[in-house]
């Protein structure tokens, strides 16, 4: 391979050069859910394609990748004015990079070259490190991943309407990674009044978002306390009617601040009108599993309700076997049901997977895995291990944040023969964060 070459590629803003991990189960998960979307229905292809190239090159599919980005390439080709030709930039830069692994420098090269001249034409405006299609294409790749990537996408859409204050694109993709970057529980109401005010422009830019005007309703709930309960309505029916049901997370979000019956009745409901629909099974299978973890007692009821549960999740991991939460969730049930060999299964599978999980999947794992030998009586030095193993990993999430909780409790107690080992353990964690 040309270093020479590889040096000029290393210095592109695209893809392969953001740092976006290459955890093998995060990135099977998100293109399993990509070849659900019809790119031809979506605003937004060209950031599809370019995603999806990425994806299917990581998971070692060149010539699909290939194919990928290509079609990025005729979306904006197709449009045929130079306003659109900007939008190339990261398209032909990732075209650069896989020609480079295919190790036909020459086409690398010649990518190389279209997009020094697209650069010259099309320079970033005074002031901008970044040209705002770069910015903007950055910040909604980065908001497909983690909390952390998406804290750093928030970064990047500022910059982009730096440059385009009025894009509606780049608003939304604020609102939207500044809603999802925080731990909302761990948020200032300084912080809550941000994000809904980001959401608010956005919503209003946008009034025919669906998403945007779900998210902007549900913050205002939450923020301001507001009765937002005809707006709510009003959504669901607009969502039902057209069939697009890409807020209605926010809305039943909604309802199930007001009881978990109500929110399980409602999507009960719209699930008759589109049984087929995977994220209304996912949404009626996590509300049935809150309905089980709310129930104390271990009652004939809930027994029905865990069996419910239990059939819900099996369906929802045939549907997205990638999915960590959907299994440890279903590991978690089965102990609910006193099933603990088939919980022990599922779990054994997922840790003997672990190293192709990204770090949020992981804490999730271990602080899952941690409460459920706690709960079957198994060894408390164990729990402590597992709990440790998650709360050393660096990155921000609530299921770390849990684990040096109950560490921290351990400790409080003073009755655990580890107690100045983890003492010691949190003190060097807590300095790192």
């Amino acid at each position: 391979m040309d270093s020479l070459l590889k040096g000029e590629l290393e210095k592109l803003e695209c893809h392969f050069t953001w740092d976006l991990g290459q955890y093998q189960n995060e990135l099977q998960g998100m293109k399993r859910k990509m070849d659900h979307v019809d790119p031809q229905k979506i605003s937004s292809p060209v950031h599809y394609y370019n995603l999806l190239g990425f994806i299917q090159k990581s998971l070692g599919s060149d010539r699909e990748a290939l194919e990928s980005l290509q079609k990025a390439e005729s979306v904006i080709q197709e449009q045929g004015t130079e306003e659109t030709a900007v939008r190339l930039l990261v398209n032909k830069a990732n075209l650069a990079w896989v020609y480079f692994y295919l190790g036909e420098l020459e086409k690398s090269r010649g990518y190389l070259e279209e997009l020094e001249e697209l650069q010259r034409i099309h320079p970033a405006p005074p002031g901008c490190p970044l040209h705002p299609e770069v910015s903007g294409e950055k910040g909604w790749t980065l908001v497909k991943f983690n909390k952390s990537k998406k804290s750093q996408a928030i970064g990047y859409f500022k910059m982009a309407l730096e440059a385009e204050p009025e894009r509606k694109e780049w608003h939304k993709g604020l609102a939207i990674s500044m809603s999802k970057a925080c731990l909302w529980y761990k948020c200032t109401p300084e912080q809550k009044a941000e994000i809904l005010e980001k959401v608010k422009t956005a919503a209003e830019i946008d009034p025919n978002d669906l998403f945007l005007q779900s998210l902007y309703v549900l913050k205002k709930f939450e923020v301001q306390g507001e009765n937002v309960d005809e707006e709510i309505q009003s959504l669901l029916k607009k969502s039902i009617s057209t069939a697009n049901l890409v807020g209605l997370n926010y809305i039943i979000e909604y309802f199930k601040g007001i009881s978990y019956g109500r929110a399980i009745e409602e999507v009960q409901r719209v699930r008759e009108i589109f049984p087929s629909s995977s994220t209304l099974l996912k949404i009626l299978a996590n509300l049935y599993k809150w309905k089980v973890f709310s129930m104390k007692e271990d009652s004939r009821e809930r027994r029905i309700w865990v069996q419910k549960s239990i059939e819900l999740f099996e369906e929802v991991v045939r549907h997205y076997p990638d999915c960590v939460k959907g299994r440890s969730d279903l590991a978690s049930l089965h102990r609910y049901a006193h099933n603990t060999e088939r919980a022990e299964e599922i779990y054994q599978q997922l840790l003997s997977e672990d190293h192709t999980l990204p770090p949020h999947s992981q804490q999730l794992l271990y602080y899952s895995y941690a409460c459920y030998v706690h709960h079957t009586g198994q060894s408390r030095d164990k729990s402590i291990n597992f709990l440790m193993k998650a709360a050393e990993i660096k990155n921000y999430s609530y299921n770390k944040d849990k684990c040096i909780e109950i560490l921290q409790t351990t400790v409080q107690n003073g009755r655990n023969s580890r107690c100045e080992e983890i003492k010691r353990f949190l003190k060097n964690v807590l300095k790192e964060e």
